[in-house]
């Protein structure tokens, strides 16, 4: 059985397919002591096996291994923060959520196969333009690409997304 664990408290078992987290007593775990954590912060959802995190609009966003997400997969081990609060996920049994993916780029956004093209040529430096030209596409539909991007992963500045093609692999 998959669980959440803190600095400090022993591992809170995830029941269940939905997991709501945030600072009113009625979510599933209660983060109330954390003045940053919205009422209703975030949600864990498993589906098919697999477990992932969403922010549901919260003010001070929800971090996945300190990089902020919206939606994003969970693997053993992962360091969630919701305001000031980290939990690590642990998988437990659950033999989906420990498998590693053999793509490096699939463990981080649910980017589509475009946009991690997209995301590739920006990390070499090729202007909006550029990557249009290579990818035989207009340059509002590289902005396009790149804004559902940044909607996806919740970073903004292109060195933001040049390092995340690093992380994932894509800068090569």
């Amino acid at each position: 059985m998959a669980a959440l664990s803190g600095a400090e408290d022993r591992p809170r078992e995830l029941v269940g397919d939905r997991v709501t987290i945030g600072r009113d007593p009625v979510n599933d775990v209660d983060l109330a002591d954390d003045p940053e954590v919205s009422r209703a912060h975030a949600e864990l959802r498993r589906r098919g096996g697999r477990w992932s995190v969403a922010d549901l609009g919260s003010r001070n966003g929800t971090f996945v291994n300190g990089r902020p997400v919206r939606r994003h997969p969970l693997r053993d081990g992962d360091r969630l923060r919701f305001g000031a609060t980290t939990l690590t996920f642990l998988a437990g049994d659950d033999e989906h959520a420990t498998e590693a993916s053999p793509d490096p780029v699939r463990s981080g956004p649910e980017l589509t196969d475009r946009e991690r093209q997209v995301l590739s040529l920006l990390a070499r430096g090729r202007t909006d333009r550029a990557i249009g030209e290579e990818l035989a596409i207009s340059v509002s539909t590289v902005r396009s690409h790149l804004d559902r991007i940044r909607e996806k992963t919740g970073l903004r500045r292109r060195s933001e997304l040049t390092r995340l093609a690093i992380d994932e692999g894509l800068a090569g």
